[in-house]
């Protein structure tokens, strides 16, 4: 009790945390009130492999799902706990804890990170909550937590793409909270999630399905894949797509974006989002089918021959080829787009996919994912006047990222300036605007800010409730009601059925 009373009282900050969590013999003498715990977890999970953080307090446990490779990082956030109302606002996860499990994590190339923590965010210690929430969040696709009794869903879009945290139902005897439970099926090649509340109803004795909400969730592997590649084996097992295999590769690994559209008045080019909204059904399943080709490539392409990949998964672009082939029956100069289309990515992607920053672009990211902030920017501004198209906006994105940590506002305008033009290319994710909105309103531009997250949501409308997290920040700091009212009804648009 008294080792617990004096770590309460004397860890104020991360620092003191991080010391206390690498003094072995301080940890160990408060983590004995856990042995009994870790007996029965030990027995329990004896089937399951785990790596363990060095102050042995989280763990990462791989699993696989046919191709698909799973990192499940388990936090432990109760060892500063008593519970009850108590432990409000006192609790500890240490970054230290996060940062040692998410380095093991992504020592195993995961495709999918799940985080599990006991405690929300909202629990922990004011210093320890912003830098523990920000890591999971960057680091992980899905986080489930509990303690709460409330079972919530809350989609967060960071800079590293999307987190959606997870929080549980009731599992206890009492009435206080109905029993409820929530299961999660991931679709990587739709690139959809679907959540299902299901509840507890002692009127009729059993579980039954409360409610549903879908999630648009693309999951991406880090392909090395060449448009030549993937071309050459598109040619070699599809039938009837030689004509169009160069321009069909640049679709599939996101290296082009322009679609012949057929409409009443003849041929369009436009992109997916386009034909997301025409209202052309049938166009829209084609083409979904077609791009989640590119998915399960850019998923299982070093793990697997590009061959084997598109004998399983390569129905789907005769289809679409079917598709690009009648809007050149109705309009013949789009074959001849689509020839210089298809010639240049031949020619320009012959020995590469036509990035030549790449490779660069790859050490910035495993700069920012070691926390290299400062070898990032350096890279980065060095880097950025060398940039063009893609590879300008990738470089921009990681350089506006460093920017925005700084304390300069010097600083932090450049970064808005970066977001800005990221948002006017074609690249433009819902990142860009998320970030650019938190961004003016630590600047104190809350009207600008307000305005921006309006422009994500219009641009992004089946991703509405990723932009509520930062929308929440704003209201908290201004206090705008009509502003937080006008978020909630944005969040119950896009929660489906």
């Amino acid at each position: 009790k008294m080792c617990f009373r004096g770590a309460r009282e004397t860890l104020e900050s991360e620092i003191d945390v991080y010391g206390f969590l690498a003094d072995d013999a301080e940890r160990d003498s408060l983590l004995l009130r856990q042995e009994e715990f870790r007996i029965f977890e030990s027995a329990f999970f004896q089937e399951q492999e785990r790596e363990y953080t060095r102050d042995r307090l989280g763990y990462v446990s791989m699993v696989e799902v046919e191709e698909l490779r799973i990192a499940i990082v388990g936090l432990n956030s109760s060892w500063l706990s008593e519970g009850g109302v108590n432990d409000e606002g006192k609790l500890l996860i240490g970054e230290s804890q996060v940062k040692s499990a998410i380095d093991i994590a992504n020592g195993h190339s995961p495709h999918v990170v799940l985080g599990l923590q006991h405690h929300p965010y909202d629990m922990l210690r004011r210093f320890d909550r912003r830098p523990v929430q920000h890591r999971m969040e960057e680091a992980c696709n899905f986080v489930h937590c509990g303690h709460l009794h409330d079972p919530e869903v809350k989609e967060v879009v960071v800079a590293s793409g999307r987190c959606v945290t997870v929080t549980a139902g009731a599992s206890f005897e009492s009435r206080v909270s109905r029993n409820t439970y929530t299961t999660i099926e991931l679709d990587p090649l739709a690139g959809k999630a679907q959540v299902d509340f299901i509840q507890y109803n002692p009127q009729v004795s059993s579980y039954e399905y409360v409610s549903r909400r879908g999630l648009n969730y693309p999951i991406d592997g880090p392909c090395d894949c060449t448009i030549a590649e993937l071309a050459n084996a598109i040619d070699s097992n599809c039938e009837g797509t030689s004509e169009f295999s160069g321009y069909l590769a640049a679709l599939l690994l996101g290296f082009s974006s322009d679609v012949p559209i057929v409409t009443d008045g003849g041929v369009e080019f436009g992109n997916w989002e386009t034909i997301n909204v025409i209202g052309d059904t049938a166009l829209r399943d084609v083409a979904e089918k077609f791009r989640g080709v590119g998915r399960i490539v850019r998923l299982l392409h070093g793990g697997k021959p590009l061959g084997e990949i598109l004998e399983v998964h390569g129905d789907a672009i005769p289809p679409f080829v079917r598709r690009l082939e009648s809007a050149v029956e109705m309009q013949p100069a789009v074959k001849d787009y689509l020839t210089m289309q298809n010639k240049a990515r031949a020619r320009t992607y012959a020995s590469g996919n036509g990035d030549p920053l790449r490779h660069t672009v790859k050490l910035l990211v495993e700069l920012v994912d070691m926390d290299d902030w400062d070898g990032a920017r350096d890279l980065a501004e060095r880097t950025i006047k060398l940039s063009e198209g893609a590879s300008h906006v990738r470089v921009a994105r990681i350089l506006a990222l460093c920017l925005a940590r700084s304390t300069e506002h010097g600083d932090k305008s450049r970064a808005v300036e970066f977001y800005q033009e990221a948002i006017k290319s074609k690249q433009a994710e819902p990142g860009d605007y998320a970030a650019l909105a938190t961004l003016k309103g630590e600047l104190g531009k809350y009207k600008e800010a307000k305005e921006i997250i309006g422009d994500g949501i219009r641009q992004f409308p089946d991703q509405s409730q990723a932009f509520v997290e930062c929308g929440t920040k704003i209201v908290e700091e201004t206090g705008d009601r009509s502003f937080r009212d006008w978020l909630i009804l944005q969040a119950r648009g896009d929660q489906g059925e």
